[in-house]
């Protein structure tokens, strides 16, 4: 009976080769899947932002039409306007998504909130969205152009640009480092153009 019993509890107990045999096999899927499961989180992150980008950028169109089919003013930072105050109050980008039944969370890009640790280096300490109310920034070189005819005027004279050559919103960069894709290379910012795509702008590194 006694050795039944020792029997019993030998078989059904872990030697300590087993114990670390378990542990090592723990620890080697845990660094197969916290990659994966980080990949996973960014492009839920990515897929995010791009979606409140192109909300913006659309919300931005219905305005230009609203303005006879001219891109509106818009101010990206009312602590350092851009625009001459004869001209009157120009809207900040947020109260321009608000005006128009948006809310400000579709100015906001997880990734701008990543970015954090990255802009800190550089003496920031707060996203972008903290910083201006929006993590996304208004490119006003085109303000006032026809959505339908945009013209760029240059040494060879005016031309008319096509839709997918507008850039009219993307993230904020700062020191050349966009908020995507962040490696020892370079990284990305994602661009919201006139013909109502967001694509993948790659960035250069910046030189120290």
């Amino acid at each position: 009976m006694n050795v039944h019993q020792s029997s019993h509890r030998r078989a059904s107990g872990f030697t300590l080769l087993e114990l670390i045999v378990v542990i090592a096999v723990i620890a080697a899927l845990a660094a197969l899947l916290v990659p994966a499961a980080g990949q996973i989180f960014e492009r839920g992150r990515v897929a995010k932002c791009t979606n409140n980008l192109r909300q913006t950028g659309m919300l931005i169109h219905a305005a230009a039409m609203d303005n006879n089919g001219a891109y509106p003013e818009i101010e990206n930072d009312p602590e350092n306007p851009i625009h001459d105050s004869a001209e009157g109050e120009v809207q900040t980008l947020r109260e321009l998504v608000e005006a128009r039944g948006g809310t400000a969370a579709i100015l906001q890009c997880p990734s701008d909130l990543e970015a954090k640790l990255a802009r800190q280096k550089n003496g920031g300490t707060t996203s972008f969205f903290e910083l201006k109310g929006s993590s996304f920034e208004w490119y006003p070189y085109y303000e006032g152009e026809n959505v339908n005819a945009v013209q760029r005027y240059g040494r060879m004279g005016v031309r008319t640009l096509p839709p997918s050559r507008v850039r009219l919103l993307m993230d904020y960069a700062e020191h050349g480092e966009g908020p995507h894709s962040r490696t020892i290379t370079g990284s990305k910012m994602h661009v919201f153009y006139a013909d109502g795509n967001v694509r993948d702008v790659l960035l250069a590194k910046e030189q120290k």
